[in-house]
């Protein structure tokens, strides 16, 4: 090193300390760092090695950065390097006493970060904020445009823009906290704040168009605020007096679980004049308990659950909500779909006895192991669930994690692959409209897709976009495909509901 040159660490000998490749596992591209070291004056080599241990330190990384700032996702690399902007220059000090930097050390550090940053934006989208490179390779590249469009289109800080559209990205705020290395108390806490901002300001509301009333902060299908409604404790089910006492005579839904088993056995709701009393107290308890029997069966989901119990020992029990909008029978069906949906998601397999099942006659009639054979029929006797990656938006190609054609007009119906099972999404183009406000016409499935496709123009008329996706691995058996293309639906009505707060136009 000449006289003229500075030096990057505090300690000269530090600067030869290693061996191999310095560029090796450097987060910024090797052009940037000799121009930088250029301007500098310091040696390539000893900025590229200060930089590889920058990445490896854990004041510069993903946790520190949503965490004590509010930093601004702008691009990722393909090899999993984030790209921020932040106002967090103070961490460039903390970094440099970490690994002993020099000033100048420290300025082409930082130097260096902002430049590639700036590198990948452009010049179109500079902003306020120094440049940050840190690793995240679970971070959704598709997600970063519609942070930057949320964050100019709305007063949501950078990190609650990033939170909420991550949470239309991935499902659960513990699979945010994951990518983002921060406690999952931060992201329900910025997620509730969204919510709370959008009741108040109608610039929020048409951004982001955060629906209700159901949530997806608490989805374990057996908590009292399960989808952010209010549920009831849970009953016995055998115990009709009670159930006749204390049920509401209001529209609304129920649950049945299982004391010894995960999940849930059945989702129902109920809109008779009786309300929820009827359907539970009198309809469903009666065909479980033993005592009723003068009353009949009066729910088709009696007789199974009875068998599971007589089966595999334990007590069947039931919880209940009424939210008020359960009045309205499009939103109580579609809520109903979306809590099927969501248990599937969350656990893998539909309710054991909806759709008819009856899981007791697929396993042998002992105690022993009762329990784990009847999660094992319910896994396999369950249509496959998709991933919900991406599905907050339902026109995207990509919804739910399936492989949809891209998007035609019905007068174009004569060019797709017709052949085999399908599931379809029918909806009108508003090219002006938001992207998150987009709702579907009609959704379902069919076994011939040419025949429903020349209905569905009849009807709606040739302008209407159209797609389609073939669903494989279905049954042979009639009555269990019959039940796996009513799980698909459950799962395309649940995402679209707790995507827009609105049934598909013309269903129900």
């Amino acid at each position: 090193m000449g006289r003229n040159e500075c030096q990057v660490y505090v300690d000269r000998d530090s600067t030869t300390s290693y061996v191999g490749d310095a560029f090796v596992s450097v987060p910024v591209s090797r052009d940037i760092v000799e121009a930088v070291a250029t301007q500098y004056h310091v040696e390539a080599e000893s900025l590229a090695r200060a930089l590889r241990e920058v990445r490896s330190t854990s004041v510069i990384n993903v946790a520190t950065l949503f965490t004590g700032f509010d930093p601004l996702p702008v691009g990722r690399s393909d090899d999993g390097l984030l790209y921020l902007l932040a106002e967090a220059d103070g961490c460039w000090d903390t970094v440099a006493e970490g690994i002993g930097l020099t000033r100048d050390g420290q300025d082409a550090v930082a130097a260096a970060h902002d430049r590639q940053v700036r590198t990948e934006v452009g010049d179109s989208e500079v902003r306020d904020g120094g440049g940050f490179v840190v690793s995240c390779s679970e971070f959704p590249t598709d997600a970063i445009g519609d942070i930057v469009a949320v964050v100019d289109k709305t007063r949501l800080t950078n990190r609650q823009a990033t939170t909420w559209v991550l949470s239309q990205y991935v499902s659960g705020s513990d699979a945010i906290a994951r990518i983002l290395s921060v406690p999952e108390s931060i992201i329900q806490s910025e997620l509730a704040t969204v919510n709370q901002t959008t009741r108040r300001s109608a610039a929020e509301t048409r951004t982001l168009n955060v629906p209700g009333p159901l949530t997806r902060l608490k989805p374990s299908p057996q908590a009292s605020t399960w989808m952010g409604l209010d549920w009831s404790r849970w009953f016995d089910l055998r115990d009709w007096r009670t159930l006749r006492e204390e049920l509401p005579r209001r529209p609304g839904l129920y649950r049945v679980r299982h004391s010894e088993l995960p999940g849930l056995m059945y989702v129902g709701e109920s809109g008779s004049e009786g309300g929820i009393r009827q359907r539970v107290g009198l309809g469903l308890s009666a065909g479980v308990n033993e005592s009723d029997r003068q009353t009949g069966d009066k729910h088709g989901a009696a007789r199974p659950l009875q068998q599971i119990t007589e089966s595999a020992g334990g007590t069947m029990e039931v919880s209940v909500t009424t939210p008020p909008i359960a009045s309205n029978r499009r939103h109580r069906r579609a809520i109903e779909a979306t809590l099927v949906a969501i248990c599937r998601r969350e656990l893998g397999w539909t309710p054991m006895v909806q759709l008819n099942r009856k899981p007791t006659e697929h396993v042998r009639n002992s105690h022993t192991g009762m329990c784990r054979e009847l999660i094992h029929t319910a896994e396999w006797s369950s249509y496959a669930v998709p991933s919900w990656q991406p599905w907050r938006d339902v026109t995207d190609q990509d919804w739910l994690g399936l492989d949809w054609t891209e998007r035609r007009p019905l007068s174009e119906r004569d060019m797709i692959d017709s052949s085999g099972v399908h599931a379809f999404r029918l909806w009108r183009v508003e090219e002006t409209g938001e992207r998150w406000s987009r709702t579907v016409q009609e959704m379902g499935t069919t076994g011939s897709i040419s025949s429903r496709l020349f209905q569905l123009q009849s009807e709606y008329g040739e302008d209407v976009h159209f797609s389609i996706v073939a669903l494989n691995g279905l049954s042979s058996d009639t009555q269990r495909r019959s039940r796996e293309l009513s799980e698909v639906r459950y799962d395309l009505i649940g995402a679209h509901y707790l995507s827009t707060g609105t049934p598909p136009e013309a269903q129900f």
